[in-house]
C-alpha cells in the first residue's frame, strides 16, 4: 500500500462510494457534491490517498490552519479494505506532516457513530467538545482533538 496525493480527477471519483457508505449515506451526502469538493481539495493538495495497485483504498482530507493545528474533514476506507489498517495509515501520516509545524490534530464524528468514536480514542484523540446540529439540526457531531507528542524535556 502507497499513501499519496491523488489527481484531482481521481479523487473526484471516490465521491462514489464515499457517498453509498455511512455516515456520509445518512447524513445526505450528494454525490456530485462530495466528487466536487474532493476534487477541489485535491487541487488544493489537501487530500492523501491509500492506494494498491493503482486502486484507491481509503482517503483522508484535511484543512490547514483550524484552531492551532489541522482538521481530517473526511477520512474514509473502503468497507471491503477495512480492518487492514489503512483508516489509521492515513491518519498517521497526517499527523506526522500536522505536528511538524502544528500543536493539534482534530477531527469530528457523528455522536451515533461508536466505531469512529472507538477508533479515535484508540489512535489517542480526546473528545473535547459535542456540537449539536452541525452537519444536520437533529444530529450532534463530537469534536475530537490529539495534542502533538511532548518532546524529551530539556533540564
Amino acid at each position: 500500500m502507497q499513501i499519496r496525493r491523488p489527481e484531482p480527477a481521481k479523487a473526484w471519483r471516490q465521491a462514489e462510494w464515499i457517498a453509498a457508505m455511512e455516515p456520509w449515506l445518512s447524513l445526505g451526502y450528494q454525490r456530485a457534491k462530495l466528487a466536487r469538493y474532493l476534487r477541489r481539495m485535491a487541487r488544493a493538495k489537501q487530500v492523501l490517498a491509500a492506494e494498491e495497485k493503482g486502486a484507491v483504498l481509503g482517503m483522508v482530507v484535511y484543512q490547514p490552519d483550524f484552531l492551532l493545528g489541522r482538521f481530517i474533514s473526511l477520512l474514509a476506507v473502503r468497507p471491503a479494505a477495512g480492518g487492514r489498517g489503512i483508516g489509521r495509515a492515513l491518519v498517521a501520516r497526517i499527523e506526522q506532516e500536522t505536528f511538524k509545524t502544528s500543536r493539534w490534530l482534530y477531527v469530528s464524528s457523528d455522536s451515533a457513530n461508536q466505531s469512529a468514536a472507538h477508533f479515535y480514542k484508540k489512535l489517542g484523540f480526546s473528545r473535547i467538545a459535542g456540537l449539536p446540529g452541525l452537519i444536520r439540526a437533529e444530529r450532534t457531531e463530537i469534536l475530537w482533538r490529539k495534542s502533538r507528542p511532548a518532546v524529551g524535556k530539556r533540564g
